[in-house]
């Protein structure tokens, strides 16, 4: 199984599955932090966000106590954010893909976040990211 970034919305919203694959951005996601830092945009981290029990169930599988650690509440991002975002990222990496390895890859999971994001924001959604490992 591979890493991948995906969307998470604050609505379930009947007919509307956000899956996106992500798997790109998880691949590329230390070259991509250095081309986000470059554009003075947020990096892909700053978008990740748990419930508390879901922090808590990660915690307790790495062997940590989650009862001694301050657990943060969930984040939400406007969906606004998150188009800007992913435009930015997209139209940089489609103007110089030599920026990381998998541009293709890279781009194709951008023109998903916005899809399922452009989606979300005409149901009034909020977002965050969230990872699988």
């Amino acid at each position: 199984m591979s890493t991948a970034y995906y969307i998470v919305l604050d609505k379930k919203v009947p007919g509307f599955d956000p899956f996106v694959n992500g798997k790109f951005l998880a691949q590329e996601a230390k070259r991509l932090a250095r081309v986000i830092k470059a554009l003075g945009l947020r990096q892909l981290n700053d978008y990740v966000s748990y419930t508390a029990e879901e922090a808590r169930g990660m915690i307790e599988e790495m062997g940590a106590d989650a009862e001694e650690t301050e657990l943060p509440d969930e984040h939400w991002f406007d969906v606004d954010e998150g188009l800007v975002w992913v435009g930015a990222l997209a139209e940089h990496l489609a103007e110089n893909p030599t920026g990381v390895k998998n541009s293709v890859g890279v781009l194709s999971d951008l023109r998903e976040y916005e899809e399922v994001l452009t989606r979300a924001n005409t149901v009034g959604a909020r977002w965050h990211l969230a990872v699988d490992f």
